[in-house]
């Protein structure tokens, strides 16, 4: 356990709950229980945090995600197409990514298979070497800062939930747009914790955004407005708010110096034509967006059912309580003339 100050420098905290504290200054939520910084290092692969066990026990048995092995294959059908999906309008293949935190290596996977040159990173040495084995891509032992990239060599940087994890996110933000080419990109998926929310009605309410304090491991809940403070002060003052896969608890936006310029009508289908691979994956981006598409549709449909039914129930209840009233009137009727003879 540790005890932190906010990324922004402020020492100031308020409370919060009894594990996160607000910062009065940028308004994010900081761990106040959190692991060391040492702690969050993999140098023992069997027994550290972030090392096999984190990834074979801590998630399904601890968290209740589904295993290593089933993610890597559900995430390809969905959030790695959302993903793909919204990077392609602002950063065409081939261009140069890598993936920080890649977990088990499918996003690179599907990268590499539309034609940008992926390669991924990761702490534990076990999980590195299934997303190799897995999707045969080029995955590094990290953290990022200790590997030997070029300045201003990348197109893109991707974190997907690894932002919230970062125990210095402004030093490692720093040297990750340092990687970037001055148009380079960086493509972030983290919590977005809200300025009014408040942790007690979250819980009387099961608020979906519950599932986001994991405060050994979730250091730092960033606001949208604190998200762009952080990468303004960094010189990255240009960001784009995208849909995210989780809107109940997700933010996903693309932050760059420079400003940020989407593919030109068209562009995308043809980049995504050029080779067999990147064929399959234009093929499946049509099916995700055929499902997409049946989604909104069934949605449209069950909620018609249910206004339907709502305006059915109303109706009946309106017609039980006419007959009532006729009955009693039936009854008082009866009575009368029964009392006058």
């Amino acid at each position: 356990m540790t005890k932190r100050i906010c990324w922004c420098g402020a020492h100031e905290l308020q409370t919060f709950s009894a594990e996160y504290a607000r910062c009065s200054d940028c308004g994010t939520l900081v761990s106040l229980v959190g692991l060391s910084d040492a702690e969050l290092q993999v140098s023992n692969d069997e027994a550290d945090f972030y090392g096999r066990q984190y990834w074979l026990e801590h998630q399904s048995a601890d968290l209740g995600f589904p295993s290593i092995f089933q993610r890597s294959r559900n995430d390809l059908t969905d959030r790695n197409l959302h993903w793909l999906r919204t990077l392609l309008r602002y950063r065409l293949p081939p261009a140069k990514v890598l993936e920080l935190g890649c977990s088990h290596g499918s996003f690179v996977g599907l990268l590499h298979l539309a034609g940008y040159e992926s390669a991924g990173v990761e702490m534990s040495p076990w999980v590195v070497e299934y997303a190799k084995k897995t999707f045969g891509i080029p995955i590094s032992v990290g953290p990022v800062e200790t590997l030997e990239i070029q300045p201003e060599s990348l197109d893109v940087i991707a974190l997907m939930d690894v932002l919230e994890h970062l125990p210095d996110p402004v030093g490692t933000m720093a040297h990750a747009l340092r990687l970037l080419k001055p148009d380079g990109l960086l493509l972030i998926q983290t919590p977005q914790f809200k300025e009014e929310m408040k942790y007690e009605e979250l819980v009387s309410t099961n608020g979906a955004f519950l599932e986001q304090f994991k405060s050994d491991e979730h250091l730092y809940l960033f606001t949208q407005d604190s998200a762009r403070r952080l990468f303004s002060q960094l010189g990255a003052e240009h960001i784009v708010f995208e849909a995210p896969m989780f809107p109940q608890y997700d933010m996903f936006f693309v932050v760059s110096k420079l400003p940020i310029a989407t593919a030109p009508e068209g562009a995308i289908d043809e980049a995504l034509a050029s080779t067999p691979g990147q064929r399959f994956v234009q093929a499946m981006l049509d099916l995700e967006g055929r499902v997409r598409s049946l989604d909104n549709q069934i949605k449209t449909i069950d909620a018609d059912r249910a206004e339907r039914l709502d305006q059915i129930n109303k109706l009946t209840a309106m017609v039980h309580e006419r007959d009532v009233l006729l009955q009693e009137r039936r009854e008082r009727g009866i009575l009368g003339r029964a009392f006058k003879k």
